[in-house]
């Protein structure tokens, strides 16, 4: 179930609604089933964030755009290879630079086991010795 976690000061759900059909999109193009498409938004203020000793998001109260970022950690399979995470790094970028500066905007990758990933229309195996 690829999963995109987006933390940003942004918030705003139209800009997060359209971002997040962007990237299902995306992933249908690829051949995932939207249902198993999940992004996720998360409130994150910018003065709480640094970069070195300085606010990323500049002064508490700068609502401007040059105060606007995002960090993005993708969740993907571990089978897939650098050219395709650096495609869907691309699409991200694409969606959120609608309102995040580019140069703002950062990617990070966590492979993971499809198999570790319980939903709720699996089949989740009874507890055995193996798998408390």
């Amino acid at each position: 179930m690829p999963t995109t976690k987006v933390e940003t000061p942004l918030c705003d759900p139209l800009f997060e609604r359209e971002v997040a059909k962007r990237l299902s999109f995306w992933w249908r193009q690829e051949g995932a089933d939207l249902n198993h498409v999940l992004t996720r938004f998360a409130d994150l203020p910018g003065h709480r964030v640094f970069s070195g000793p300085f606010p990323l998001g500049g002064a508490p109260d700068d609502d401007s755009a040059a105060a606007l970022f995002a960090l993005v950690t993708c969740v993907v399979s571990r089978e897939r290879g650098a050219a395709f995470r650096r495609r869907y790094a691309l699409a991200v970028r694409a969606a959120l630079s609608t309102r995040i500066p580019v140069d703002r905007i950062f990617v990070s990758f966590e492979p993971t086991d499809p198999a570790d990933h319980f939903t709720p229309g699996t089949a989740w195996a009874e507890p055995t010795q193996e798998t408390p």
